[in-house]
């Protein structure tokens, strides 16, 4: 047996196989131990030939072991791995898995990583074109960190998605869709009697999200120093059941808010009709559950229709007692609570609060998300701040 030094490995002649034998270490594998390496031949000569060449590939980074791992094994081992960790909430856990699901049920999930091509990635894609652009994002942002994932492990070279073209949806993208002035007014006079009355104010004059408002706490409401606190939101578990989180929906949604005029009294109004519960939360069901995100969105809907916003007749097939079907329509609203965000945030746009203040106030984490999300509000008023210009120059 010959050893060849400066870890280049050991040659020596196999009476069993009758064969030289070349041994030598190619790096780690994805657990860390030492990946050994054979190669065969008749000569000495011929085993270090081979093991040079060898040993150069893989100074080259171009020697990969082959691996049967699949694309839904890895990426459902970086999703495990990250909830194990304790990177992501169950909430983000759920969300990641039912995206991930459209993956594992596709052509390409039982296929190798080392074996996939990039015509497979780019069919998968472009089997979604029927999905919003915001879903496509998610599928190619998911296949990218699988695929990083397997170079960083040195299961592939290179990364097969590099040269597929994200597809478009022939979808159209979701305007923002926020209630106009006469709405807001209509909207607001109606919530008289309304027994979720707060939270909606809340909603209108903060642009909190429905679940951050459900898991405000009285510690929160700082009347004091007139600032809400916010730093979790409600969330759903595993099951599905809506929880308290331990975090807001991003790390950059945690911000304190002022508490203006117009929303102290609605603060104050609620944190005297508190109900005690082992919750801590300042609103909630009499009986101290949680009030969950879409009963909030049924009662927005009651309430827009019975104003008379945005009405639209659904068809229903309803059971009468002698058993007979029949088609009868339905009044209701085409609203949803994510909409007292949208009205609050053109409000601001519209009284000439500057974007990167209003990114501070709904918790944006970038900049480009607050004008990107209200790009057609922002165009709109920019006539606006030209003629406050030109007033401003000619009144100089």
């Amino acid at each position: 047996m010959g050893k060849r030094g400066n870890g280049e490995g050991t040659i020596y002649y196999s009476e069993k196989l009758n064969k030289w034998v070349g041994q030598f270490v190619a790096g780690r594998k994805a657990d860390g131990k030492l990946n050994r390496k054979s190669v065969y031949g008749n000569t000495r000569k011929e085993v270090k030939e081979k093991m040079t060449k060898a040993l150069a590939e893989v100074q080259s980074k171009s020697f990969i072991d082959k691996s049967d791992i699949t694309v839904e094994m890895l990426g459902k081992e970086i999703i495990d791995n990250k909830f194990n960790a304790n990177l992501i909430s169950q909430s983000t856990y759920g969300r990641t898995l039912e995206t991930f699901q459209h993956i594992e049920k596709s052509d390409i999930a039982e296929i190798k990583i080392q074996d996939i091509t990039t015509s497979e990635l780019q069919d998968f894609l472009n089997s979604k074109t029927n999905y919003a652009n915001s879903y496509i994002d998610k599928f190619y942002e998911m296949l990218g960190r699988i695929f990083e994932e397997a170079i960083r492990r040195n299961l592939i070279l290179k990364n097969p998605l590099k040269y597929v073209v994200k597809p478009k949806s022939t979808k159209k993208d979701k305007e923002v869709e926020a209630l106009t002035i006469e709405e807001q007014k209509a909207f607001v006079k109606e919530l008289e009697n309304e027994q979720y009355k707060n939270i909606f104010l809340i909603a209108l004059h903060t642009g909190m999200r429905i679940g951050e408002i459900l898991a405000l706490k009285p510690s929160d409401i700082d009347l004091e120093n007139n600032l809400i606190n916010i730093d979790n939101t409600l969330t759903k578990n595993v099951e599905g059941k809506y929880i308290i989180g331990d975090t807001t929906k991003t790390y950059s949604s945690t911000r304190k808010i002022p508490i203006t005029i117009i929303l102290k009294p609605i603060l104050e109004d609620s944190l005297i009709n508190y109900i005690n519960s082992k919750n801590n939360l300042l609103f909630c069901h009499l009986n101290g559950s949680i009030i969950a995100p879409n009963t909030i969105n049924a009662h927005f809907k009651k309430v827009c229709k019975n104003a008379n916003i945005r009405v639209i007749i659904k068809p229903k097939k309803k059971k009468w007692k002698n058993g007979k079907t029949t088609l009868v329509n339905l009044k209701t609203s085409n609203v949803n609570t994510h909409m007292l965000r949208h009205t609050y945030a053109t409000r601001c746009i519209e009284a000439g609060i500057p974007a990167p203040v209003l990114q501070k106030l709904l918790g944006h984490k970038d900049i480009s998300v607050t004008i990107n999300t209200y790009t057609t509000i922002f165009n709109k008023f920019k006539e606006t701040a030209l003629d406050n210009y030109i007033k401003y120059i000619q009144n100089m």
